[in-house]
C-alpha cells in the first residue's frame, strides 16, 4: 500500500470541519499519524455564525474557557414564534450556550492540530475510496496542482458534511436525509442584545405564503453575534413532505424568491434586516430529516457528524454531537488497533466483523447517540402534528397551547 504518490497514516480524515479536526486532535494527542484532506482553501471554509452548548468536550478539545472567550453567552432561551408572529413561547436549556463567529472557532482547532503535527492538505478533492479485498484502505484525491494521488490508512473517517463524498460512494441516501437551508450573515443588524439575547424560531406553515402556497413548511431563524452581527436563515422542513399532497419541491430560484420576501415582509422576522448589511448568503443543506442507516457503510470507513446525519434535528447546533461522535469513534478504533503508533502497515484485524459490530453497539449505547435518536423521534412526531395535520397558520395558531406543550420537550 505504498507508491511514489501515496503514504500511510493511522487515520485518514476527509473534511476539515469541527468533526474532522476533533478526530485529528484526539488521535494525534495519542501519538497517531493523521492526515486531513480538505476541499476548500482553508479548514472549515464557509463563513457563518454559530452557536453551541458549552459541554466538557469543548474544553477537552479547544482548551478550558476558550468558548466563553470568543462568544456571547445566552441564557439558554429559545423563542418560538407562531405563524405571523401572533404568539410566542420561550423554552430554556439548563446549560450555558454561546454564539460566536465561525472563523475564530475553526482557527482554534487548526492551531491545535498543526501543533500536534497533523498533516492538513487544502484545495484537495477526494474522488473515491480505494479498496483491497472489499476493505476501504485509502482514498484517491486530486491535489491543488491537479495531480491524482492516493493516501492510505487504517481508518477512513468521512467528515465531509451533508453529502459525504465517501458515504455517497457507498450508497448513503443523502437525498432522504437533507433539507435545504439558507444561511445568511448580516452586520448592523436591527436588534439589541439586551432585548434579543436568544435563538428565535419563526414557524411558517405550508399554504401560509400567498405568493408561494405550495412551499414546504419552514422555520426562519435568528441568533445574535458580537458587534451587532447576526446569523439569520430559513430551514425547509422536509420530513413530512413525502406525505403532503399540498407541497411541491421548490428549486433554488423559488427558495431565494421566498427568502427575499421574508426578509422584507415577514412579521417579526423582517425587522432584523432594516438598515442591515448582508455579508454572506447561500443555499446549502442540513441533514436533519433522518440519520444515515449505517455509520460504517464499508469496512474501513466511518461516517462522522453531518455525514452521518448526527446533528440536532430541531435546528440548533450539531457541533457538540459531531465532536462527541468523533472523539468516541477515534477511541473505539484505537482500542482495537493493537498496533504501534509508528507502524505503517494496514491492520486487517481492526475491521473484522465482530469489531465492527462492537463499535456500532458501543456507539448506539452512548449518551450522544441516544440523545440524537430521541430528538429525531420527537421531531418526527412534532412535525407530523404541526406541519402535516395542522399545516396552516390559522390551525397552528388555534392550537398554540398544545404546540407549546410539545415544544417544552424540544
Amino acid at each position: 500500500m505504498t507508491s511514489e504518490n501515496s503514504s500511510f497514516y493511522n487515520f485518514v480524515i476527509v473534511g476539515g470541519g469541527p468533526a474532522g479536526l476533533t478526530a485529528a486532535i484526539v488521535a494525534a494527542r495519542k501519538g497517531y499519524r493523521v492526515i486531513i484532506i480538505e476541499k476548500g482553501d482553508r479548514t472549515g471554509p464557509k463563513p457563518r455564525g454559530e452557536g453551541m452548548a458549552h459541554m466538557p468536550i469543548v474544553d477537552k478539545i479547544l482548551g478550558k474557557d476558550f468558548l466563553s472567550s470568543i462568544g456571547i453567552k445566552s441564557n439558554g432561551g429559545r423563542v418560538w414564534h407562531s405563524p405571523g408572529d401572533l404568539q410566542r413561547f420561550t423554552t430554556y436549556k439548563d446549560y450555558p450556550h454561546y454564539f460566536f463567529e465561525w472563523r475564530t472557532f475553526i482557527d482554534r482547532f487548526t492551531e491545535i492540530a498543526k501543533k500536534l503535527e497533523v498533516k492538513i492538505l487544502l484545495n484537495c478533492e477526494v474522488l473515491e475510496p480505494v479498496e483491497e479485498d472489499h476493505i476501504t484502505v485509502g482514498v484517491k484525491f486530486r491535489d491543488q496542482d491537479n495531480r491524482i494521488k492516493e493516501v492510505y490508512g487504517n481508518v477512513i473517517f468521512d467528515c465531509s458534511g451533508y453529502e459525504g463524498v465517501i458515504g455517497k460512494k457507498y450508497g448513503i441516501s443523502y437525498a432522504a436525509m437533507n433539507c435545504p437551508i439558507i444561511k445568511c450573515l448580516i452586520s448592523k443588524a436591527n436588534y439589541t442584545l439586551k432585548e434579543t439575547p436568544d435563538l428565535q424560531f419563526y414557524f411558517i406553515g405550508n399554504g401560509d405564503l400567498k405568493f408561494a402556497p405550495e412551499f414546504p413548511p419552514s422555520v426562519a431563524y435568528f441568533f445574535p453575534l458580537k458587534d451587532k452581527k447576526a446569523e439569520v436563515g430559513l430551514m425547509l422542513r422536509m420530513g413530512q413532505v413525502p406525505n403532503m399532497k399540498t407541497v411541491s419541491i421548490p428549486d433554488d430560484n423559488k427558495i431565494m424568491e421566498v427568502w427575499k420576501d421574508l426578509k422584507q415582509n415577514y412579521p417579526g422576522f423582517s425587522i432584523y434586516f432594516k438598515g442591515a448589511t448582508i455579508d454572506y448568503e447561500e443555499i446549502t443543506k442540513l441533514p436533519n430529516a433522518k440519520m444515515a442507516d449505517t455509520f460504517t457503510p464499508n469496512k474501513g470507513v466511518v461516517l462522522i457528524g453531518d455525514s452521518a446525519g448526527l446533528i440536532n434535528p430541531f435546528g440548533s447546533s450539531g457541533l457538540y454531537y459531531s465532536m462527541e461522535m468523533a472523539n468516541l469513534w477515534v477511541n473505539y478504533c484505537i482500542d482495537k488497533m493493537n498496533t504501534d503508533v509508528n507502524d505503517i502497515h494496514f491492520n486487517e484485524k481492526l475491521w473484522r466483523d465482530d469489531n465492527i459490530d462492537n463499535f456500532n453497539k458501543k456507539f448506539e449505547d452512548s449518551k450522544v447517540y441516544k440523545e440524537v435518536k430521541d430528538m429525531y423521534n420527537l421531531i418526527g412526531a412534532f412535525e407530523y402534528k404541526i406541519f402535516n395535520r395542522l399545516r396552516v397558520a390559522e390551525k397552528i395558531n388555534k392550537k398554540w397551547d398544545y404546540i407549546t406543550s410539545l415544544l417544552k420537550q424540544a
